[in-house]
């Protein structure tokens, strides 16, 4: 090997490698602001681009003080890597959060500023309420002639309503079979498209009754009201008919009770 080769092959295993450089880190935040029921999670992305390979040490600084633990990310290359974490709070608040380099050089990223206002979620939320068993007319102490009426009530903090000219809801009673959950007869329905909070949709159905009977004294019908929507409702821009709670929308009640008042 030539003395001026070997000389140039010595000069590059001997110069200093360049240390890798965070050159630029920005955080960004999932929601920016948020009013409603707390608490409530939110999440940050950030960014770490380095010039070089090498290890970078980082960690996330807020608002209230507190630091989460010293964390790294490994560069095999030049690029970008993501970097995440959440935070849920429970109060109104305002703040932010920030990535800060700690190697191989110190940075600071922008402030990913929040703010949170904790308050009442707003609800609509027509419920299948009650079912109301009445006698109209008794004739004798085992007969007579019976109302079953169901009641659905908006329990929510919000009125419902459908768009203009739509009628996307409806109040259904059924009359089951002994024992049956699904099926039944239609015995009534009252269409509705508002409902303000606390208002009323009324269902009623007139029959006779014969408590000494086979029939309706030994196995006795029960009865099923239950709130009906229009299937696309949820797929308008209307948010005034989305109701928040569709678990309550049917209630059953037993003839049995009817029985117990034809004594």
């Amino acid at each position: 090997m030539k003395r001026s080769t070997l000389f140039v092959l010595i000069t590059l295993l001997t110069l200093p490698t360049l240390a890798a450089k965070v050159t630029s880190v920005s955080v960004s935040v999932t929601p920016p602001s948020f009013d409603g029921v707390c608490p409530k999670l939110f999440a940050f992305d950030g960014i770490v681009v380095s010039d070089a390979p090498g290890v970078v040490r980082y960690k996330w600084i807020r608002s209230d003080g507190a630091m989460a633990p010293e964390q790294s990310l490994t560069f095999k290359v030049a690029g970008k890597q993501p970097v995440k974490t959440t935070w849920t709070i429970g109060k109104s608040y305002t703040g932010w959060q920030a990535v800060q380099i700690l190697s191989p050089n110190p940075l600071v990223s922008n402030r990913a500023s929040f703010t949170l206002r904790c308050g009442q979620r707003t609800c609509i939320d027509p419920a299948a309420f009650e079912i109301r068993f009445e006698i109209v007319r008794r004739v004798t102490q085992f007969t007579g002639r019976v109302r079953i009426t169901g009641v659905v009530k908006n329990i929510g903090n919000a009125a419902f309503s459908c768009s203009p000219g739509a009628v996307q809801a409806s109040a259904h009673l059924y009359q089951m079979p002994p024992g049956a959950a699904a099926g039944g007869t239609l015995r009534g329905h009252t269409d509705f498209s508002t409902l303000a909070v606390g208002g009323t949709v009324m269902v009623s159905y007139e029959r006779d009754w014969n408590s000494s009977s086979p029939s309706e004294g030994e196995f006795p019908p029960s009865y099923k009201l239950m709130i009906v929507y229009d299937p696309d409702i949820l797929l308008d821009s209307n948010t005034a008919n989305d109701d928040c709670n569709t678990s309550n929308n049917s209630r059953s009640r037993s003839g049995t009770e009817i029985n117990a008042m034809l004594h």
